[in-house]
């Protein structure tokens, strides 16, 4: 009797968290970021193109503001709503490129650093 008195709490509690869940959904359809989720970012490859070569070498970077780019032998810009600029030298001067969506490149590049804008 026990057992079954159990399993029917433990139901009634999964309707109403189900029911909770549901409420609590926005209807608009719109996503709305509280800025915890994943940021647009930045993955270099040593090469030869996207790959890391026989060295293992890639790195990403995904902070807002200015970060360097380690390697040169292709990359990829994954967009998640924060726009970028590339940056031809280091410390995020010289020749200016925006990017406000997914880009790859899978060659040698010129850019040595990327502002992220968050």
């Amino acid at each position: 009797m026990a057992s079954r008195h159990a399993g029917a709490t433990l139901a009634a509690a999964a309707v109403v968290l189900a029911i909770i869940v549901i409420a609590a959904a926005p209807m608009t359809g719109v996503a709305v970021s509280d800025g915890s989720g994943p940021r647009s970012y930045l993955t270099s490859w040593s090469g030869p193109g996207c790959t890391p070569g026989d060295k293992g070498r890639m790195a990403s970077v995904g902070s807002c503001g200015c970060n360097h780019v380690r390697f040169h032998g292709g990359h990829e810009f994954n967009f998640r709503g924060e726009t970028a600029t590339l940056y031809s030298q280091p410390g995020c001067a010289g020749t200016p490129y925006q990017v406000f969506e997914d880009t790859r490149a899978c060659g040698d590049f010129g850019w040595h650093s990327i502002h992220i804008d968050c």
